[in-house]
C-alpha cells in the first residue's frame, strides 16, 4: 500500500502514527459497513421502541431543535425521514435572541394549543440534556419524551424520558464524539430497521438512509466537533453525496452557495454553507434555515435560497462592524498580551461566535466575546467561545465556573454568561488555565504538528493533492496538514481587503507559478516587498469564481 503513496502523504501518515497498511487503507477508503450498530447506544433500544409504538398509535411527533447548524440540520434530517415513513411531524427551533436556548415549556404549550396536539411524542435534537425542568414539565402535559444530544451531562439526571447522549455512562459511543445531528442520524437508522422488522415498509417507500447523510456532514463539520474514525465515515459520505442530493432543500441551499455538482471540501462547509444556515439563526429566524432543508417545491425552495443570502450578506455586514470594534478594543486594552483573550461590549449576540472564531484566526489564541444583555453592573453578559487545537476550552470553563452563570459546549466551542462585575477576573482566570494547558501539551501531550517541510511543487502536484483530498474531512482531531517551504521566492504582493488586511501573493513555482492569499498578514507587505524569498507556511486551498476552480496557497505564516 505505502508503496503506492506520494513520498509526502507517507510522511504525514507517519506524523499521525498511522504506519500498519490497512490502517492507512482504512483511513483512505472509509467504509459506512464499518460503523458501529445503532443499538451499541445507550438508551436506543428504549428510543426505538417508543417511536414505533409512536407511529403505530398515530401519536403526533414534536421535533424540538436548536438554532446552530448541527440543530438545525439535525431537526431538518428528522423532519425529511419522517416524512419519507409517511408521517408530517411538527417541528420548532428556538428563536436565538428572544427564547435561548433549549426546551421552553411555555413555547411548548403555545405549539401545543395552537396546533391542537393531543397524545404527543416529543424529541429533542441537539438540546435538551440541560433541561430537567422543562422536561417534567412537558411530560406532565401527557405525552412522552426523547431526548437526543450530544453535549456534556449536568448533574442530576432527566425524569421520565428516554435519554440518546454519548456521554451517558456506560455508552458505548462514548468515544466517537457525535455531533447532534450524528445521534439524530442513528437514532433514524434504528427505527429504520425496527420498523423493518414490523412489515412497515410492504406498503410504504423504505427511506434511503445515505439520503441523510448530507445533513450529517453539515452538521458535523460546522459545530467543530472532533473527527473520531465514526464521524470521519459519516462526514466523508456525507460530503460525496451533498453535491448531487436529491433531498430537494439541501440542492437549493448548495445551488444558491454555487456548489451544487462540485467536489466538496470541509472548507466549504465551514466557510460557505455552514455560515449561510447559520445567519438565519444568529437573526433569529433559524426556522427559515429548516423550511429550506425540508421543502420539497421548487418555487418555494428557490425563494427560502434567496432570504437565506440576504440573511448571511445582512450576518457578514455586523460581523464585519463587530470584528473591527472588537480588535480595536483588543489594541486599546493590549488583551492579546494574555494567554486567553477576553472581550466584552456591545456585539449583536447573533454573531460573537463568528467574531471570537475569527479572533482566533488572528491571534490564535483560546477567545471568548461578551455580547452586553443590560446596562447595570448585576446584569448578566452573554458569550461564545472557541479555542485552538489542544487546548480544552470547556475543560477551562469547568475551573473558572465559580464565575460564570451558565455554560456548556466542547473542546472547541462553547457558550456561556457572565454577571459584569465578574469579566475581569474571570479575563485572569481563563489565561491562568489556558497556561497550565499550554504546559501540559508541552510537558507530552500532542498538540497540531502535522507539519511538513518541502518545496511547493511537492504538494501543488496533482497526484498529492488527490491524496489530500482523500485525508478529508478535516476538523478537530484530524488536522489540515501544513506545509513548510523555506525557500520560497514571492514574485509580487499586495495588500487587499477594506482595510488592507490581507495579503495576495503570486510565488514561483518550478513549473508554474501559484496565487497565494494570506488573511490577516496584510501588515507584513513591506517587509516581504524588501525580502522576496523567504520561509512561508501554507495549506492547499480551492479557489472558485464564477464556475472555474483553482488550487492555490493559504498562507499560514510567512
Amino acid at each position: 500500500m505505502q508503496d503506492e503513496l506520494p513520498e509526502l502523504i507517507k510522511k504525514i501518515f507517519a506524523k499521525k502514527n498511522i504506519t500498519d497498511d490497512q490502517d492507512i487503507f482504512r483511513f483512505l477508503h472509509p467504509k459506512l459497513e464499518t460503523l458501529p450498530h445503532p443499538l451499541n447506544m445507550k438508551g436506543m433500544q428504549q428510543a426505538v421502541e417508543c417511536i414505533v409504538k409512536g407511529v403505530e398509535e398515530g401519536d403526533d411527533i414534536v421535533i424540538w431543535g436548536d438554532y446552530d447548524v448541527d440543530g438545525t440540520t439535525a431537526t431538518s434530517l428528522l423532519v425529511n425521514f419522517f416524512r419519507k415513513l409517511g408521517i408530517e411531524p411538527y417541528w420548532h427551533i428556538p428563536n436565538r435572541l428572544k427564547d435561548g436556548y433549549g426546551l421552553n415549556t411555555e413555547v411548548f404549550e403555545q405549539l401545543k394549543s395552537t396546533h391542537s396536539i393531543d397524545n404527543f411524542l416529543l424529541i429533542t435534537v441537539d438540546c435538551g440534556i440541560s433541561n430537567s425542568k422543562e422536561v417534567a414539565e412537558i411530560l406532565e402535559l401527557g405525552g412522552k419524551v426523547i431526548v437526543t444530544d450530544h453535549h456534556q451531562l449536568p448533574l442530576g439526571d432527566l425524569p421520565g424520558c428516554v435519554i440518546l447522549n454519548p456521554n451517558q455512562d456506560g455508552c458505548d459511543f462514548a468515544s466517537e464524539k457525535l455531533a447532534g445531528v450524528g445521534v439524530a442520524f442513528y437514532l433514524a437508522a434504528a427505527v429504520r430497521s425496527e420498523l423493518e422488522k414490523h412489515g412497515y415498509f410492504r406498503e410504504n417507500e423504505k427511506p434511503n438512509l445515505k439520503d441523510y447523510l448530507g445533513f450529517v456532514a453539515l452538521g458535523t463539520v460546522s459545530d467543530l466537533v472532533e473527527i473520531t474514525e465514526t464521524n470521519r465515515i459519516l462526514v466523508r459520505a456525507g460530503m460525496e453525496a451533498l453535491p448531487n442530493s436529491s433531498i430537494p432543500g439541501l440542492r437549493y441551499l448548495l445551488e444558491s452557495a454555487g456548489l451544487y455538482g462540485s467536489l466538496l471540501t470541509s472548507e466549504d462547509i465551514g466557510f460557505s454553507i455552514g455560515p449561510r444556515i447559520n445567519a438565519a439563526g444568529r437573526l433569529g429566524t433559524a426556522d427559515v434555515a429548516v423550511e429550506l432543508m425540508t421543502c420539497d417545491n421548487h418555487t418555494s425552495g428557490s425563494d427560502l435560497a434567496k432570504k437565506l443570502e440576504s440573511y448571511n450578506e445582512r450576518r457578514k455586514s455586523i460581523c464585519s462592524d463587530n470584528l473591527e470594534t472588537a480588535l480595536t478594543l483588543i489594541q486599546r486594552g493590549n488583551l492579546a498580551e494574555k494567554s486567553a483573550i477576553v472581550v466584552a461590549g456591545d456585539f449583536h449576540p447573533g454573531v460573537i461566535g463568528i467574531v471570537a472564531s475569527k479572533i482566533v484566526d488572528v491571534y490564535r489564541k483560546p477567545t471568548v466575546v461578551f455580547a452586553e444583555e443590560g446596562e447595570n453592573e448585576s446584569t448578566s453578559y452573554k458569550g461564545s467561545g472557541r479555542s485552538v487545537e489542544g487546548i480544552d476550552l470547556l475543560g477551562c470553563l469547568h475551573n473558572c465556573s465559580h464565575l460564570l452563570g451558565k455554560y456548556g459546549g466542547h473542546a472547541m466551542a462553547a457558550g456561556l454568561s457572565i454577571a459584569a462585575n465578574n469579566i475581569e477576573s474571570f479575563r485572569e482566570e481563563m489565561s491562568r488555565h489556558v497556561e497550565l494547558e499550554k504546559m501540559n501539551i508541552l510537558q507530552g501531550a500532542q498538540g497540531n504538528t502535522l507539519n511538513i517541510e518541502c518545496n511547493l511543487d511537492e504538494v501543488m502536484s496533482g497526484n498529492a493533492i488527490d491524496y489530500l483530498m482523500k485525508l478529508e474531512p478535516f476538523g478537530p482531531e484530524n488536522e489540515k496538514p501544513t506545509f513548510t517551504d523555506p525557500k520560497a521566492q514571492v514574485i509580487s504582493c499586495k495588500a487587499i481587503g477594506g482595510l488592507g488586511q490581507h495579503l495576495q501573493l503570486i510565488v514561483r513555482g518550478k513549473y508554474s507559478n501559484y496565487r497565494a492569499i494570506g488573511f490577516g498578514l496584510g501588515e507584513r507587505i513591506s517587509e516581504v516587498k524588501k525580502q522576496p524569498e523567504r520561509s512561508i507556511t501554507f495549506t492547499p486551498m480551492m479557489n472558485r469564481f464564477r464556475g472555474s476552480v483553482e488550487w492555490q496557497l493559504r498562507i499560514i505564516e510567512i
